[in-house]
C-alpha cells in the first residue's frame, strides 16, 4: 500500500505521506536516490517468496529484504526495499519474523566437508568408547571357556574403567577360589593312594581267597576313581602347549591301541588331518570315548570328517544307549548310570566329563544322541583354529592352552 500511494503522488509529498503511513510498526521512508545498504539477506528468500504471493504488486518492485543490526535492547528489525517505476525508492523497517539466519557456508562442498569432519569425529569417539568394551567382551569370553586370568587394562570412559576394575577383581578371586580347591581335592586324591597300598598290602595276607579277591576288587575300584580323579584335575592345572599335530594319527593310534587290547574298533576317515590342538589332552579325550563305547556297547567305530574350519569326530556303539533325559545329565562330573556303570565295567561318572572340558578348552563342542538302530553316537566338533587366552596388552585372542573350570562351575 506505501509503494502504490506514493508511487501515484507528486514527490514533494511523497516524505509526508511516507510518515503519515508510518506506524510503530511500521515505518516507512521515500527517497530519489538507492539506499545505502540494499537490502538482500538470501535466509529470507522464503519470506520474500511468500510475500510475493500473497501481494502480488511485489514482484515488479524489486522487494529487497534484510534484517537490520540489533540495537541494543529491542527486538531484531527487519529492513526492506522497494523500487518504484519512476526510479525512486520506498524503504521501510517493521517488526522482524522468527527467521533464522542462514549459515556462513552454503556450497554443496563446505556443507560435505562440515559432514566428514563430524563424522571422522563421531567414528573416533564411538572407537574410544567401544574398543575397551571389546577388550572386556573378549576377556570374559576366554576367562569363561577356563583361560588363566589377564588382567584388563582399566583405561576408557570411566564407567569402562569400573567394569574393567570390577572385572579383574571378580576374575581374580574367581581363579583363587578355583586353584585353592583345585589344590585340595588334587592333594586328598593323591594321599589316597598310600592307604590304598597299604590295604592291598594287608590283604595279601588274609587266608580268605574269596575275601582277598572282594577287597582287591574294592581296592582296584578305589584306585581307578583317584587315578580318573587326578585326570579330570589334571585337566584344570596342566599347561600343555598347543602346536600342529595328525588328528588323523591320534585317532588310529587309539584304535590299534583298543584293539590290541581285544577290543572291537575301527576307524574310518583321512590318513593325514592336521590341525592346531593339545595332542595329549584330545588322545585323553576320545580315548575315553573309545574307552565307553567297548564297555557299555561292545565295539567302537570311529569316524572323522573334514568340514570347513572345522572336524567331526564321531565314535558309535551298538550297546543298550542312553536315556534320552539323562543324555546331558551324563557330562556332570561323578554322575553315574546304573544301567551301564558297575563294579564289573567300572567307571567313576569322570569320563565324559574329561570330554567336555577338553571339547570346550578347544573351542568345540561334544554332544550325544541315541542311534535308530541301537546304541550310542558322541560327535566332537573341533575348530581348527581355536582361541583361549587374552592379551590384555593387545587387545586380542590368541591360540594359547587353556582349562576349564573344576566340578560345578562350568
Amino acid at each position: 500500500m506505501a509503494a502504490r500511494v506514493m508511487g501515484t503522488l507528486p514527490e514533494e509529498v511523497r516524505e509526508a505521506a511516507a510518515r503519515a503511513l508510518s506506524t510503530p510498526a511500521f515505518e516507512a521512508t521515500w527517497s530519489r536516490s538507492a539506499p545505502a545498504a540494499s537490502a538482500d539477506d538470501t535466509a529470507l528468500t522464503p519470506l520474500r517468496e511468500r510475500l510475493q504471493r500473497r501481494a502480488p504488486d511485489l514482484a515488479g518492485l524489486r522487494l529487497g529484504l534484510g534484517l537490520a543490526a540489533p540495537p541494543d535492547e529491542g527486538p531484531r528489525r527487519l529492513q526492506g526495499t522497494m523500487h518504484l517505476a519512476d526510479a525512486s525508492w520506498v524503504s521501510f523497517t517493521a517488526e522482524a519474523p522468527d527467521v533464522a539466519p542462514a549459515p556462513a557456508h552454503t556450497s554443496l562442498p563446505s556443507l560435505s566437508a562440515m559432514a566428514l569432519g563430524i563424522v571422522l569425529a563421531s567414528l573416533l569417539v564411538v572407537q574410544w568408547i567401544t574398543k575397551p568394551l571389546r577388550r572386556l567382551a573378549l576377556a570374559v569370553e576366554d576367562f569363561g571357556r577356563g583361560a588363566a586370568p589377564v588382567p584388563l587394562p582399566e583405561t576408557g570412559p570411566r564407567e569402562v574403567q569400573e567394569a574393567a576394575r570390577t572385572f579383574n577383581a571378580m576374575q581374580a578371586r574367581i581363579h583363587r577360589l578355583v586353584a585353592d580347591r583345585t589344590q585340595a581335592l588334587a592333594a586328598v586324591s593323591h594321599d589316597l593312594r598310600t592307604p590304598i597300598q597299604r590295604l592291598r598290602l594287608r590283604a595279601g595276607f588274609l587266608d580268605d581267597a574269596e575275601a582277598q579277591r572282594a577287597i582287591d576288587d574294592d581296592l582296584d575300584e578305589m584306585e581307578g576313581m583317584v587315578e580318573s580323579t587326578l585326570a579330570y584335575l589334571r585337566g584344570e592345572t596342566e599347561s600343555e602347549e598347543s602346536r600342529q599335530a595328525d588328528l588323523a594319527a591320534i585317532l588310529s593310534t587309539l584304535v590299534d591301541d583298543a584293539t590290541d587290547r581285544g577290543a572291537s574298533a575301527t576307524y574310518a576317515g583321512p590318513d593325514r588331518v592336521p590341525m592346531r590342538l593339545r595332542p595329549v589332552a584330545i588322545k585323553r579325550a576320545i580315548g575315553n570315548l573309545i574307552d565307553n563305547a567297548v564297555k557299555h556297547g561292545g565295539n567302537a567305530r570311529v569316524t572323522l570328517e573334514e568340514a570347513p574350519g572345522a572336524v567331526m569326530v564321531r565314535v558309535e556303539d551298538d550297546g543298550p544307549g542312553i536315556p534320552e533325559a539323562a543324555l546331558k545329565a551324563v557330562f556332570e562330573p561323578f554322575h553315574r548310570l546304573d544301567a551301564s556303570r558297575n563294579r564289573g565295567t567300572g567307571g567313576t561318572g569322570l569320563g565324559l566329563a574329561i570330554v567336555r572340558q577338553v571339547v570346550t578348552t578347544h573351542g568345540g563342542t561334544v554332544t550325544l544322541a541315541n542311534r535308530r538302530e541301537g546304541g550310542l553316537v558322541v560327535t566332537v566338533q573341533l575348530l581348527r583354529q581355536y582361541a583361549s587366552g587374552y592379551d590384555g596388552k593387545t587387545g586380542s585372542s590368541s591360540v594359547l592352552p587353556s582349562s576349564m573350570p573344576p566340578p560345578g562351575m562350568g
